[in-house]
């Protein structure tokens, strides 16, 4: 049964917890099923449709509802999820409608960067693909566009969507082809705990049925497919693994032709003849430290820290997260040959990188003096790197280049995306 089908969601009192482009899109449809649509968001950045009521007393509206449509970021330890009597979002119900097979990534890492991949080499094996144009920061989340495309009709070969943990948590249908690209401890402050985080990951596959496809990590045994479905391991390449699984075959120019999204660890420039790399998307210490492997000992300018505590709790404090932490530090240390830390994580980051016997640690308030600072002597450095390790705003995802080219002036060549 699709419980957003307009028949079950008509007269019902609906609750939407975000109103940006996709929450208003997603609060349109809903109003034109009938159902009785309220936007319970403290700071909207767009105005509500028509028809649909803002509110600004976000639990008391969740507890006169019969439904909870969730943002994607929203945590499930948040009171007024806690107190919805049933719940979803705007990724549940284009699983639920869309009218052909749906391919869905989630993981800890390598999300966006495999759904796009995904999409870009099925299309140039003459496949028609629909895949989200505008997530923030480039994700494939399911978005307004997604709605659109069906509100028009469309019937593409495939729909490929990336999942995150925060999606999975409300839904209650699965792609038809799942695919999960890697699995370790992350975001545990959004779910309750590192459990709870596994048991969202898991749901990609909870709704599948017999004759679907899994693609799955070797050794990710706390994911348990159904009986049925056709499940196939990978060692190092999911992407190629699940080509084969829909039986493709790819010109290997198309996947070397292929772009990575943005501020995934892409050089955006070069101050004194010194690679940048913008990693802003490296919001955790296993993706920090994936990308410093790579580099020669103690021979890179490294900014890292960000945001150690949300509405939803401590960020990497769970034991598996602490731990990874910890790791990811060593690398760090052993790969910087300056170290600047920034914001609130510094405290965390400082302790652990003494600890591995980091040698030049600088400690600031904001990304603009961070660049400042990574700035100031930069001769003999393999490369100059953002790698947060924690989150970060988007604002300075968006802002980092302009603020290394502001801080570095004519020393600054920057480096243009094909």
């Amino acid at each position: 049964m699709n419980p957003y089908a307009p028949d079950q969601i008509a007269g019902r009192r609906v609750v939407i917890d975000r109103l940006d482009r996709d929450g208003a899109a997603l609060a349109a449809l809903l109003r034109d099923r009938g159902a009785d649509v309220a936007i319970a968001d403290h700071a909207p950045d767009v105005e509500p449709p028509d028809g649909c009521t803002l509110v600004h007393e976000r639990l008391a509206a969740v507890q006169r509802a019969d439904l909870l449509l969730v943002d994607c970021w929203t945590p499930e330890t948040a009171p007024h999820v806690v107190a919805a009597r049933e719940r979803g979002c705007l990724a549940d119900l284009v699983l639920h409608e869309w009218p052909g097979p749906v391919l869905g990534v989630t993981g800890t890492a390598g999300k966006t960067t495999t759904a796009r991949l995904l999409a870009h080499l099925l299309e140039g094996a003459g496949w028609d693909v629909v895949i989200p144009p505008t997530g923030r920061a480039e994700n494939a989340w399911p978005s307004a566009d997604t709605l659109a495309d069906l509100a028009d009709g469309r019937r593409p070969d495939l729909l490929v969507v990336e999942l995150t943990s925060t999606h999975l948590a409300y839904m209650s249908a699965s792609p038809q082809i799942a695919v999960v690209t890697s699995l370790w401890p992350d975001h545990a402050e959004l779910h309750g705990g590192e459990g709870r985080y596994f048991a969202a990951k898991q749901r990609i596959l909870v709704h599948q049925e017999p004759g679907d496809t899994a693609v799955l990590p070797v050794g990710a045994d706390v994911l348990v497919p159904r009986e049925g479905v056709h499940v196939v391991r990978f060692d190092d390449d999911p992407v190629g693994v699940t080509l084969g699984a829909l039986g493709v075959d790819v010109d290997p120019d198309d996947r070397a032709a292929f772009r990575a999204p943005p501020w995934r660890g892409e050089e955006i420039g070069r101050v004194d003849g010194v690679p940048v790399h913008h990693d802003g998307m490296a919001a955790t210490p296993s993706k920090a430290a994936a990308f410093t492997r790579a580099l020669p000992d103690r021979s890179a300018i490294l900014i890292v820290g960000g945001i150690a505590e949300t509405d939803a709790g401590p960020v990497h404090a769970a034991p598996g997260e602490q731990r990874l932490l910890r790791e990811a530090c060593a690398e760090l240390a052993r790969a910087g040959r300056r170290i600047v830390l920034v914001g609130p994580a510094a405290s965390r980051v400082a302790p652990l990188l003494a600890q591995s016997g980091a040698e030049d640690v600088a400690i600031g308030p904001d990304l603009h003096w961070a660049v400042g600072e990574a700035l100031r002597d930069v001769a003999g450095a393999s490369a100059i790197a953002w790698v947060p390790a924690f989150p970060v705003e988007l604002a300075d995802r968006e802002r980092f280049a302009e603020l290394v080219a502001t801080a570095a002036g004519p020393r600054w060549v920057a480096k243009e995306r094909t």
